[in-house]
């Protein structure tokens, strides 16, 4: 009596597995990079609030889009002047709306992130 390896069937399972795996893999190492360059931008969007809020003379919202936007570039993020909202009072507040397009050469994952961050002033 022959074996499921004997007849080829295990062969086949074990190649679809390994493409499965294959593409798990791709996907993450596509995505993946994305997510980090969000939580950076997310620490420096809360570094840029408090520093913000202690400056003197005060900052001002295009000075904060401008800092936000030469970040944003640095680490290859889509993100356009338009998408930065900045709120300067007693509380400095930042929000950012923007989307990565991920290509997977068989399918395009739009990521969506909206950091923010706030810092108000004690005195």
């Amino acid at each position: 009596m022959k074996s499921a390896c004997d007849s080829g069937k295990g062969g086949i399972k074990t190649f679809l597995s390994l493409v499965f795996l294959a593409g798990v893999v791709f996907s993450a190492a596509r995505i993946i990079p994305v997510y980090l360059d969000n939580y950076e931008l997310q620490s420096y969007l809360n570094n840029v609030a408090v520093q913000a809020t202690v400056q003197s003379p005060p900052v001002t919202s295009e000075a904060v889009q401008d800092e936000i936007l030469v970040k944003a570039e640095s680490l290859g993020l889509p993100v356009e002047r338009k998408d930065i909202k900045v709120s300067i009072s007693r509380t400095v507040r930042i929000d950012l709306d923007y989307s990565v397009y991920v290509d997977l050469k068989f399918y395009t994952v739009t990521l969506h992130f909206t950091p923010s961050a706030e810092n108000s002033n004690i005195i």
